[in-house]
């Protein structure tokens, strides 16, 4: 019983460390065996280690390791049980391996085993024979040995993972640590049934508090500076304690420094069986974010109010630029249809075609000022591509007649066709492809030819493509060539001009219809210019065609042109003139106002004395009252005069505000004789019925 009460004591004493528990078990074991030498090992993977050893010189050394098949404990784990050799010499003899190895005379081992898993081994030996054999006893003492130490070592092994795991955690948190630091996070936790309050050190640091100090959950609510808040967080937090959901939220505090901050708090209830135990929770400083977003909201509101400046600005000077070349173009059409002599005739058009470049750079500039701002508006309508084309070829085609260029169209893919576009902007690209071809070719030819294939149900993939045999593009300005501004090097911009809008405008045109341009040149070997689009079909064959051509208006008889009473409100004397001399070329008399007022005054008259008028065109901006001010004051007398707005402004919405005053039509200047009498003979047509003569 001795031995078992030693056992006790080596096992139970916590001042022993692991190494020195199992030393003192060999040591008992060699005293109740008899053995000079005792020792437990570690085997795995066919390696013997030594794991603790006692024997008289101590020349066997914790750590060592054999081959385990170079060691009698390879019997020992072949077995997995007792093996006691009392004579080696007898038995298992010189024949065993380990014979010539080792001057051992008797061995006494068995296998150690932990969680029901081969640790090693606990063997006892001597370098002398043991005369008798081993007893019963000593194997009963041998086990219970090995059952103490293998108890020993799965006691050490659980220390060991248990620590392990302390230390893995402690990194962990550690490392948390310092991520939320790094981070700019404080956490805090809320034991729900308590109310105690836990905050971390960055937390404390974030509102400025002393790192010692506890916090309460009423402090902790007293630094958010808004008390609506402060309730709203209060009962929040109330609340996901009872559904278990998470929840963030932003707010002002005050720290204890006084300064004023903005933080995110994130909170996370712990539930168990629908109780919620605790709320966990992380919250960072965004007062930077806070403040940059406030600083963008602001910037915006300026770049808002900027555009919208911009855009006063452009409808100003559309205004104040369109109305004087309204003036010039005017002018110079009345005077081409007075009696000039050759010289006074080329004169003229050489103004005409200075008046219609302005106009043209006036345009272009507004065009793309539109779409930087994006209000650049599209119709959708049926279209005749090969119309279209037909319309723009004759202006171009003088232009190169006059430079003995060869100008060659190919209009048959598209022939049978309408497509769904808005036709301006069609002839915008037209226009200025084609004008870019003539003013870079100075001998050769131009090419307009077209493509079209089926893209779907009623789709197509339509191709214009412009090629001449002008200067060229180098390949650096092929790479800039469709920016704004930039389409042209120095030399060549001073030479031919231009506002560089042109492919600008192009471009954003076929982006509109999903396409792309494409452009092929180098210098001196012309260049080619295809514009890919994706257009809807717009027509069930030739019907369509003839039910369009049936909805023109047929031109107004002169009687009823010149019985017909006309208004015209326009503020500027040139305009005034200018109208005045296109209506009586068309046949028809007018009656003026200076402005809005005196309008609304004439209209109220006509009425009065039962002689209203047939036709009013309306300037939009004009002293005294406007435009669209007087159309509102004459549609509240009930009269429902059609009103034509006659405007310079030719920006996004204008004619939409227009329409919405009370007007029927919008026509913006400068406008030629062709299109004021286009508008007329629409809106007096059904006076036509009343006269029988058309003569």
């Amino acid at each position: 019983m001795s031995v078992i009460k030693d056992l006790h004591q080596i096992t139970t004493d916590g001042a022993l460390s692991f190494s020195e528990k199992v030393a003192r078990l060999l040591e008992i074991g060699t005293e109740v065996l008899g053995l000079e030498t005792g020792i437990v090992s570690f085997v795995e993977n066919g390696t013997y280690t030594v794991v603790q050893a006692i024997s008289p010189l101590n020349e066997i050394v914790s750590g060592a390791e054999f081959p385990l098949s170079d060691t009698y404990c390879a019997d020992t784990v072949n077995a997995n049980g007792i093996v006691a050799y009392n004579d080696i010499d007898v038995m298992p003899g010189n024949s065993h391996p380990c014979y010539a190895l080792y001057i051992l005379k008797s061995y006494l081992a068995t296998p150690i085993h932990v969680n029901a898993a081969l640790y090693g081994t606990l063997n006892f030996s001597s370098t002398t024979s043991k005369s008798d054999s081993f007893t019963a006893l000593d194997y009963d003492y041998l086990l219970l040995l090995a059952d103490w130490i293998g108890a020993e070592v799965a006691r050490e092994q659980a220390l060991s993972e248990i620590i392990s795991q302390k230390n893995a955690l402690e990194e962990q948190n550690a490392l948390l640590n310092q991520i939320t630091e790094l981070a700019g996070v404080g956490t805090w936790e809320l034991d729900v049934e308590t109310g105690a309050l836990k905050w971390s050190a960055s937390l404390k640091r974030m509102l400025q508090m002393n790192e010692k100090q506890d916090i309460t959950p009423s402090h902790a609510l007293n630094f958010i500076a808004n008390k609506k808040v402060r309730n709203v967080y209060e009962s929040k937090m109330e609340e996901i304690a009872i559904n278990g959901n998470d929840w963030a939220y932003e707010f002002e505090v005050i720290t204890d420094g006084g300064e004023k901050r903005w933080l995110e708090s994130r909170a996370h209830p712990i539930m168990k069986n629908g109780t919620c135990l605790k709320i966990i929770g992380a919250t960072r400083d965004i007062t930077e974010r806070f403040n940059t977003t406030q600083s963008l909201k602001q910037k915006t509101a300026i770049a808002e109010q900027a555009l919208k400046a911009r855009s006063e600005f452009l409808a100003n000077m559309s205004h104040e630029i369109r109305t004087p070349i309204h003036g010039v173009q005017g002018m110079l059409e009345t005077l081409c249809s007075t009696s000039l002599n050759e010289k006074q005739k080329e004169y003229t058009h050489v103004a005409m075609r200075s008046a219609e470049s302005l106009l043209n750079i006036v345009n272009d500039i507004l065009d793309f000022s539109k779409i930087d701002s994006g209000h650049m508006t599209y119709d959708v309508e049926p279209v005749n591509l090969k119309e279209l084309i037909e319309q723009q070829i004759p202006m171009f085609r003088r232009l190169a007649d006059k430079k003995g260029i060869e100008f060659i169209t190919e209009t048959a893919a598209v022939s049978d066709t309408l497509f769904l576009a808005d036709s301006l902007r069609l002839s915008q690209i037209l226009m200025n492809l084609m004008n870019n071809a003539v003013k870079f070719t100075d001998k050769g030819s131009i090419k307009i030819s077209t493509r079209c294939t089926k893209y779907g149900a009623g789709r197509f993939r339509v191709k214009l493509i412009v090629t001449d045999t002008g200067i060229g593009i180098s390949d650096e300005q092929q790479k800039v060539i469709f920016s704004p501004f930039l389409q042209a090097e120095e030399s060549t911009q001073r030479r031919f001009g231009g506002t560089g809008l042109g492919l600008a405008i192009v471009n954003n045109i076929v982006e509109h219809y999903d396409g792309n341009v494409e452009v092929s040149s180098a210098i001196g070997e012309g260049a080619r210019f295809i514009v890919t689009m994706t257009l809807d079909c717009a027509n069930a064959g030739v019907l369509k065609e003839k039910a369009i051509a049936a909805n023109k208006v047929t031109p107004l008889c002169k009687r009823v042109l010149s019985e017909s009473r006309v208004l015209v409100v326009e503020d500027n004397e040139i305009n005034q003139i200018v109208i005045k001399e296109q209506l009586k070329e068309i046949g028809v008399s007018v009656e003026l106002a200076n402005n809005g007022a005196l309008g609304l005054a004439k209209v109220t008259s006509a009425i009065a004395r039962k002689k209203p008028y047939d036709l009013i065109f309306m300037d939009c901006h004009m002293p005294v009252m406007d435009g669209l001010a007087a159309t509102k004051e004459i549609r509240a007398l009930g009269e429902t005069v059609p009103i034509i707005a006659l405007t310079a402004n030719a920006l996004s919405g204008e004619k939409e505000k227009c329409l919405r005053a009370g007007m029927n039509d919008f026509i913006s200047k400068p406008v030629g004789v062709s299109r004021l009498g286009d508008c007329i003979n629409y809106h007096l047509s059904y006076k036509q019925e009343k006269f029988k003569d058309p003569a």
